[in-house]
């Protein structure tokens, strides 16, 4: 094998250049790396907040649905309790019609 001086200085450059480029590599992929988890941080609070938004507006949700659930039992019971004060007043009118029938008669 042929000895060349030009593949050994290019290796020899190689060799400090590696050391070289690390160090200053290093700094910067550390930079990097902590830049990334600020923003890995910053997007995680960011799904919490709008995870808790949405969790509001859906208990917000649940609970306008249980009001109009109440007010339609509501409106329903009071609607039954009005066909029954009818019922009764119109039971009460036959009785009264009937009774008061009952004592006219004609003498032929």
């Amino acid at each position: 094998m042929r000895f060349s001086p030009l593949s050994f200085l290019l290796g020899v450059a190689a060799a400090s250049f590696i050391p070289l480029l690390t160090r200053v590599m290093r700094p910067l992929a550390v930079e990097a790396t902590a830049a990334g988890m600020g923003m890995l941080a910053d997007a995680r609070r960011i799904a919490a907040e709008q995870a808790e938004t949405l969790e509001d507006i859906v208990a917000e949700a649940r609970a306008r649905r249980e009001h109009l659930d109440a007010e339609s039992m509501a409106d329903a019971r009071e609607a039954e309790a009005e066909r029954e004060t009818e019922q009764d007043r119109g039971a009460a009118a036959t009785r009264t019609r009937r009774s008061v029938g009952v004592g006219r008669r004609r003498a032929s």
